[in-house]
């Protein structure tokens, strides 16, 4: 029962009730998603309500834990912001929380932070952190003598605990069903899913302190030269965001790929390609590592080499150009160049001074170019303004204030650019085919969503990620010197480009395209190895 106080407070309420009723607002004002999560997996509507009153009883059993005296609102209100951040994020995108995304989150730019600011988180913030917490603060919190405290505490424990051990424990729920979906429930609950993340990046983050960097590259060296070869010079452009769904080249109804047509014929299109990941930052590292998706470990790219080092140390020239975040630590041991110093250039900026730095060494080459690509939510700033082929177009940092047609039409516009650097890329590289037998290979890190199923973005969960996060753009693009120095059966790769292929297979292609041999070398995962005679 709520009591008038003095002027300095709005209202007086025990540290019980207090207790009760945040709860009570936690679960009403930010866990819309995952209540939606629940009553859209099937469960009977009685599994719904008792899920429900059991993740209840489980928020009151941990405040009243939490919650205790001169902490009280300070942690109340830092909850309201994290929730408010968190349930601001998945409501907009329809995305979950998990290590993952915020392994991502850590590792975006302050250019990317503002990408996802607008007036509709401002509005989120002000009524559910601002409001609530101006509301916990003008409250007074009565506590009674300590022992009894503890006491009512442990005793509403207890009967929320056997409220939710009876639910559980004598199969009110669809036990089975919800143990299959625990996981992906557990994502979706606030402030389970941020809590859960924070403690799995910090393990991660802690894993590898003091480990030495593994070492992968002894061993490797250039096979012997074949006759009548030059230089090799092997270009590796990643993408971003870019899902096969939208390439011209893999049967989509629009031209997106036009600037590439020209060279349809010396392109082969790889339309089974999927990621390791649906976030950069598991993706991009995952891409280089030795490791294949299901054993590749978060953050172990700091401490272990990747296909790049065991290439520069068999004796070739290695060079990473940024357009991008960073290159997650997979250019940590070799020499790194970006130009773009403002918030936003366009990829072709990765092309400056293209050709006289490759032709700044002797030594084989191999440069990778990592683009800005496809990065959302403001697709229609990733292009110059004449490359604004489909109309209209969304400009807004909160997708759903866009329609479908506006997002889709952005986007196909950030995959035609992307198309025109790729023939941009091409054309310089064929003016150098006379010195260099040239192989080029791109793939994107990842795929994006695009609002199916009121889904934006990536970084879902990769078992539960739907398709257009996972399935990705790859292609390879030879100089005719190279397929006759290699011997490529170009036919062979044409067939085979229908068949599944994954990022577990770059490490291993790579090695084959350089002509490097290493004890880590699986000619099974080398794409090409096949076609190789």
């Amino acid at each position: 029962m709520f009591l008038t106080q003095t002027s300095r407070y709005l209202w007086s309420v025990s540290s019980i009730r207090f207790n009760f009723l945040y709860c009570c607002f936690t679960m009403a004002a930010y866990n819309i998603p995952f209540i939606k999560t629940v009553f859209h997996h099937d469960y009977s509507f009685l599994a719904t309500i008792l899920t429900t009153i059991c993740v209840f009883a489980i928020l009151n059993i941990i405040t009243s834990i939490l919650f205790i005296r001169n902490l009280t609102k300070p942690l109340a209100i830092t909850f309201c912001l994290l929730n408010t951040s968190a349930f601001y994020f998945m409501n907009a995108y329809g995305i979950v929380i998990d290590k993952i995304m915020l392994l991502n989150v850590l590792q975006t730019d302050i250019y990317e932070v503002s990408d996802m600011l607008n007036l509709k988180m401002i509005l989120y913030l002000l009524v559910l952190f601002v409001f609530p917490s101006y509301i916990i603060y003008k409250t007074h919190i009565v506590y009674i003598p300590k022992k009894q405290e503890i006491y009512f505490r442990l005793l509403m424990s207890s009967i929320y605990l056997l409220i939710c051990g009876s639910i559980i424990g004598i199969g009110l729920l669809d036990n089975s069903q919800m143990l299959r979906q625990r996981k992906y429930l557990k994502n979706s609950l606030v402030p389970a899913n941020y809590i859960g993340a924070i403690i799995s990046v910090i393990k991660i983050k802690t894993k590898y302190i003091g480990i030495k960097l593994k070492k992968i590259s002894d061993g490797a060296k250039m096979l012997p030269a074949p006759m009548e070869s030059k230089k090799n010079l092997i270009v590796v452009v990643i993408g971003e965001s870019a899902r096969d769904a939208n390439f011209s080249l893999s049967g989509y109804k629009r031209r997106t790929n036009e600037p590439l047509e020209k060279y349809q014929n010396e392109l082969i299109y790889f339309n089974n390609f999927y990621s390791c990941g649906t976030a950069t930052a598991i993706s991009v590292p995952c891409i280089f590592s030795p490791y294949p998706r299901v054993k590749f470990k978060p953050e172990s790219e700091k401490y272990t080499e990747n296909v790049l080092d065991i290439i520069d140390h068999a004796g070739y020239k290695l060079l990473w150009r940024e357009n991008n975040t960073d290159c997650k630590d997979n250019c940590n041991r070799i020499e790194q160049e970006r130009f773009c110093h403002v918030k936003e250039c366009p990829d072709e900026i990765l092309l400056k001074d293209f050709i006289s730095k490759i032709k700044s060494t002797n030594q084989p080459t191999l440069i990778v170019l990592h683009q800005r690509g496809s990065h959302g939510p403001l697709y229609a700033q990733r292009y110059p303004k004449k490359f604004e082929i489909y109309t209209p177009v969304c400009k807004q940092k909160f997708l759903q204030n866009c329609t479908r047609e506006e997002i889709v039409n952005a986007y196909d516009n950030t995959i035609y650019y992307t198309s025109y650097m790729l023939a941009q890329t091409i054309e310089k590289l064929k003016k150098l085919s006379d010195e260099y037998d040239i192989a080029l290979f791109f793939t994107s890190d990842h795929g994006q969503s695009l609002g199916e199923n009121n889904i934006y973005m990536h970084s879902a969960p990769y078992d539960t990620a739907p398709d257009e996060q996972k399935h990705i753009p790859t292609l390879f693009w030879f100089s005719a010197n190279y397929i006759k120095s290699n011997n490529l059966d170009m036919e062979c790769i044409r067939r085979i480009s229908k068949q599944r292929f994954s990022h577990d297979n770059v490490f291993h292609t790579l090695l084959g395209l350089s002509r490097v041999t290493s004890p880590f070398y699986n000619s099974r995962l080398d794409i090409l190895a096949a076609c190789r005679h």
